[in-house]
């Protein structure tokens, strides 16, 4: 636990920039600029290189003291070979500690969809894929939608077949020339109509489609949203980030919002954790705008239970292995004040 709050950082990244995976720079130089913009602590682009898994391990559970973390494919084919987080490496950290789960990702483009299924049924047989990280804008305006039924629909079937209901979406945040308006998050309206039993879930807030995402979330109720990228904003554009807060606990509400550190283009995690739990939404915000105050149970929620939720595990069981007391436990699931 870190501070007493039991932390399920919903999305860490293992990235390879080395050379033979890297097809095209022009993705890697814009996220150096947009990463040193952000007014990250400490940036790492990490070109030329993949990411150390020693490194993530100490930044996750010696420093930042997390309890579980995600580690998500990015499937973008078009700028890396394998991808820009790679499936291969994402497995690797999994099996280096267990409390590292495997998202996986496949594309129905750029591998067919007859082999984004194999793939699928490949990683969550052999690699134990708990989720699927979907990323739908390409190089050359090569994309897909989620409301497809011919070519996304098969994919969240076979997810449902295999008991996996969480499917996670890259949406916003272009990361070199695929076209914005294949990043938007509106498909997924009627994919969540759709698949009752399916979650979909929002990273990076959709930015710069925030009211959008908010809007669709705020209606379909099997939508969730993580802040991922919006809170490594906070040490330069901290009104820019209770904005977005503010506006998702106002529309969406408490239990589907989700924290994650967009590690490990930020080798840190701690900061930015503690930027969240630090966060108090300032009073004029309050005011004029009827923004909600960031109350300590709604930090619990995001920081890591609703993440913990939707995945089907039981905080308290984590935190026991942990070696945390039935005292400790109670204040991290908010039933001692």
């Amino acid at each position: 636990m870190y501070d007493g709050y039991f932390v399920f950082d919903s999305v860490v990244h293992m990235y390879d920039n080395r050379t033979d995976n890297v097809i095209d720079p022009t993705a890697m130089r814009y996220m150096t600029k947009r990463f040193s913009m952000s007014g990250a602590l400490e940036v790492d682009t990490n070109e030329g290189r993949a990411t150390d898994v020693g490194r993530a391990l100490d930044a996750m559970f010696v420093d930042a003291k997390l309890d579980l973390a995600m580690a998500q494919t990015v499937p973008l084919f078009s700028y890396w070979r394998d991808g820009f987080a790679p499936a291969a490496l994402q497995y690797e950290l999994a099996q280096a500690d267990d409390r590292v789960l495997f998202c996986g990702g496949v594309d129905p483009v750029y591998q067919g969809l007859r082999g984004a299924i194999d793939e699928l049924n490949r990683q969550h047989d052999e690699w134990g894929a708990t989720s699927f990280k979907f990323y739908q804008g390409h190089r050359g305006g090569i994309s897909w939608r989620s409301d497809d039924r011919r070519v996304a629909y098969p994919l969240f079937e076979r997810m449902l077949e295999l008991g996996l209901d969480v499917a996670q979406f890259h949406k916003g945040i272009p990361l070199g020339h695929e076209r914005l308006e294949d990043l938007r998050p509106n498909d997924l309206q009627q994919a969540a109509l759709d698949f009752p039993d399916m979650k979909f879930v929002i990273h990076h807030f959709g930015s710069p489609f925030i009211d959008e995402t908010l809007n669709i979330a705020s209606r379909f109720e099997n939508v969730y949203v993580v802040m991922s990228a919006i809170i490594n904003a906070f040490p330069v554009a901290p009104w820019t980030v209770y904005e977005a807060i503010g506006k998702a606990l106002a529309q969406v509400g408490e239990d589907r919002l989700m924290w994650g550190s967009e590690a490990f283009a930020y080798p840190t995690i701690r900061p930015y954790l503690e930027a969240f739990l630090a966060m108090e939404m300032p009073e004029d915000l309050q005011e004029r705008y009827g923004y909600p105050e960031v109350s300590e149970q709604a930090k619990r929620k995001v920081a890591g239970l609703n993440m913990a939720g939707i995945m089907k595990i039981d905080p308290a069981d984590v935190m026991r292995r942990g070696g945390a007391t039935e005292a400790q436990i109670s204040v991290a699931l908010g039933l001692t004040p």
